[in-house]
């Protein structure tokens, strides 16, 4: 599956993918689509971006990983940042390339990822040189790098994204399998950390800091 706002490198990469004898089951263009999407289809790999609109894919891959652990996630970007790099392991993503990595070396991980196999490179070795910006495209603001670096742990960082995308407290213990009382105190460790009073202020700072849209709910 690949998630990338740009339906040009979404058509390229899947045709690459295609002539190696991969096949596509979906694409997305939003964090929260690919979160959707990962859910649904259960893909044997994500390639996932990191500036999308809606939810980056930082936020993306913290859902990602905690409702499906086991779909393993290749960040593709052009956002070669080693703080991006060093948050996308702690998340749990598999790899870390540029958009200037090649495709045979891309479709190799790919490969070795769905066999089981290790790829040949770890993830702090992954990041290939930055790709040239394309204009107009979508970038996480320079506030969300505070988002990066906060003392959430995961699961918070989980809460707060999907409170960042409406949830209410009932939805979210649905949505996680988890009690109202563990809601309650992520709520109550996110508000300390974040230095916000109210769940209308957490949502605030999270949608300022690239975590999501607060004005829909997911169904």
């Amino acid at each position: 599956m690949i998630a990338d706002d740009h339906e040009l490198f979404r058509q390229i990469l899947t045709l690459s993918l295609e002539e190696a004898g991969m096949e596509v089951v979906a694409t997305a263009s939003t964090g929260r689509q690919a979160v959707d999407a990962t859910l649904e289809h259960k893909p044997d790999c994500l390639l996932l971006d990191i500036a999308m609109p809606e939810m980056d894919g930082l936020a993306a891959l913290s859902i990602i990983k905690y409702l499906s652990p086991n779909t393993p996630v290749l960040i593709v970007t052009a956002l070669a940042d080693p703080l991006y790099m060093a948050r996308a392991g702690e998340l749990g993503a598999e790899g870390f390339f540029s958009k200037g990595v090649s495709a045979d070396e891309l479709i190799c991980t790919i490969r070795s990822l769905i066999t089981g196999k290790k790829p040949g490179r770890t993830l702090t070795q992954t990041v290939e040189p930055p790709a040239p910006s394309i204009p107009g495209s979508h970038v996480p603001k320079e506030e969300a790098l505070s988002a990066l670096t906060h003392d959430l742990t995961n699961q918070e960082n989980v809460v707060l994204s999907l409170v960042a995308m409406g949830l209410t407290n009932p939805a979210i213990e649905d949505k996680l399998h988890i009690s109202k009382n563990t809601v309650k105190t992520h709520m109550r460790n996110i508000f300390s950390k974040l230095g916000v009073s109210d769940r209308t202020q957490a949502a605030v700072w999270a949608l300022h800091n690239g975590y999501g849209v607060i004005s829909e709910t997911l169904n």
